[in-house]
């Protein structure tokens, strides 16, 4: 049995401006995700990630399209934004308040005041021994983390986060990414964000979805999307004699003076090997190495621009 529809997408297009000066922010964006996962948005700067967030929030009026937040109509059933918490661009608080204060005065405009809770989160977001100093006193990554704290005030079953781990060093995107693989593994939720940070999506992520000039280019599960992209590394010398040679059989890819990247798989590397050998050129390396989703992402990126 399949997991519930957490966000369902349907026709989805939002147009700034007027005649000439128009923009079309997001183009008949269709998508499903269902609960029980890490959902990622990806895309470059522009292409709409913000935007589709604000309207599945209501922040933003749709020019056309339906946003459904476990199956009820966000805009004609409001209530159900009470099942979502959210971060949209950067969390924002009172600077005069500590943490905790902060805290607290959400929760009781929310009506769901818990002192417990709020001592829990500040626990699990790393801010134990800050929650009594101002924000104002706050770094970006600590303001982020108090936003995580907040947006999980009323204990929702959905999580919209925009750049969750904005401003966090090493160290702290680890204990994110952990605290929001946690929330999903072992307590149920949904988590929808959008991130430039590839590689803690790659990490983090089920599924994603890229978007580029307002539209959805490619949608799956990161193993998926992945699959069959392995390369091969090959060093060897003359490296220009190797490439020509390898050129004939396999696509060839980035590289530097030393050696270069082969699109093909593992199961290929006695091949080429014997190809090289074949024509006198020395081998030093050849290793097997998976495509990255921040190489698939650019690579992705790059076609729609050129429009290959």
């Amino acid at each position: 049995m399949s997991a519930p529809v957490a966000i369902h997408i349907e026709n989805l297009s939002k147009t700034f401006g007027r005649f000439r000066k128009r923009i079309h922010a997001v183009k008949n964006l269709n998508l499903d995700i269902h609960a029980g996962q890490v959902y990622g948005f990806l895309g470059p700067n522009g292409a709409g990630k913000t935007t589709t967030i604000c309207m599945l929030l209501d922040l933003v009026l749709p020019t056309q399209g339906d946003v459904y937040i476990y199956g009820k109509h966000v805009r004609r059933e409001h209530d159900v934004l009470r099942r979502v918490g959210a971060i949209v661009e950067h969390a924002a608080f009172y600077n005069f308040l500590p943490a905790r204060k902060n805290l607290e005065v959400l929760a009781r405009t929310g009506n769901h005041y818990d002192p417990d809770r709020i001592t829990a989160l500040l626990a699990q977001v790393g801010l134990t021994d800050r929650a009594r100093q101002r924000v104002k006193g706050y770094s970006t990554g600590m303001k982020q983390r108090l936003g995580l704290a907040a947006a999980l005030l009323h204990d929702p079953d959905l999580l919209i986060l925009d750049e969750p781990t904005n401003g966090l060093d090493p160290a702290g995107m680890h204990e994110i990414r952990e605290f929001i693989r946690d929330l999903v593994d072992n307590h149920g939720k949904t988590v929808f964000l959008s991130s430039h940070l590839l590689g803690e999506v790659e990490q983090i992520c089920d599924r994603v979805a890229i978007i580029s000039l307002g539209q959805i280019v490619r949608e799956g599960a990161v193993a998926d999307l992945l699959a069959g992209k392995a390369q091969l590394r090959v060093e060897a010398s003359p490296l220009d004699k190797a490439a020509a040679v390898l050129r004939e059989h396999w696509t060839l890819s980035t590289g530097n003076s030393q050696w270069m990247m082969v699109n093909a798989p593992r199961e290929d590397v006695p091949h080429v090997v014997r190809k090289l050998v074949e024509h006198d050129i020395n081998v030093y390396e050849v290793s097997s190495q998976r495509q990255t989703l921040e190489q698939y992402f650019l690579s992705v990126v790059r076609e729609e621009v050129s429009g290959d």
